[in-house]
C-alpha cells in the first residue's frame, strides 16, 4: 500500500479518477485523528471542522461504488491531520488493468 505523511495542511490523497471503483484509507497513527473530504472545488477545504469522515487512530475507511455511489468514488479526496504528522496508507481499485 502507498503511504502518505499528513500534516495540519490539507493535501490530496486521491486525485479524481474515473476508473476507480473502491478505495481504503487507514490511519496508521496510534493517537492522532485524520480527516478526509470529498472535494468538489478547485481549492482544498478539508479541516477538522469541515470534513466528510474522521478516521481515528489505527482505524480505516473503505468506500466502494456498490454502497457509496460512483460519483463519490471517482471524485478527488483530501486529507488533513488533527495535529503532528501521522502516516496514512491507502489503496484504490479500478475496473481496468494497467
Amino acid at each position: 500500500m502507498p503511504v502518505l505523511t499528513t500534516s495540519t495542511t490539507a493535501a490530496v490523497v486521491l486525485p479524481r479518477n474515473r476508473l476507480r471503483r473502491s478505495f481504503v484509507i487507514q490511519n496508521e497513527d496510534a493517537v492522532i485523528n485524520v480527516f478526509i473530504k470529498r472535494e468538489r472545488s478547485e481549492s482544498l477545504t478539508v479541516s477538522s471542522t469541515d470534513h466528510d469522515h474522521r478516521i481515528g487512530p489505527a482505524a480505516a475507511l473503505a468506500v466502494n461504488t456498490l454502497t457509496d455511489g460512483k460519483e463519490s468514488i471517482e471524485d478527488r479526496w483530501s486529507v488533513v491531520a488533527d495535529s503532528g504528522s501521522p502516516i496514512i496508507s491507502f489503496f484504490e481499485t479500478e475496473d481496468v488493468v494497467r
